[in-house]
């Protein structure tokens, strides 16, 4: 297993996972993938999220954005949104 790294006090692996659940609507925007772990996605990414299938391998990747500070990337389609973590 690949070693994480602390963000807001829980680890984050930092290793390929899969989507598990896009959760969209107008007051959440989260996703959720198979380690438990919830993501609030930038709203203006929506759109791309919107798109993603639920077998979408991903990465991440921590980023220097003071407020969505992970990048998500669907590597079958070669894009990145950025994202904070929740929970």
């Amino acid at each position: 297993m690949i070693t994480g790294l602390r963000n807001r006090e829980k680890e984050v692996k930092m290793s390929d996972t899969m989507l598990l659940d896009v959760d969209i609507d107008s007051e959440e925007f989260h996703l959720t993938l198979m380690d438990g772990s919830k993501w609030f996605v930038n709203p203006g990414d929506l759109p791309t999220v919107a798109t993603w299938l639920p077998t979408s391998a991903i990465t991440l990747e921590q980023n220097t954005d003071s407020m969505f500070d992970f990048d998500i990337t669907n590597r079958s389609e070669g894009v990145t949104i950025k994202a904070m973590q929740v929970a």
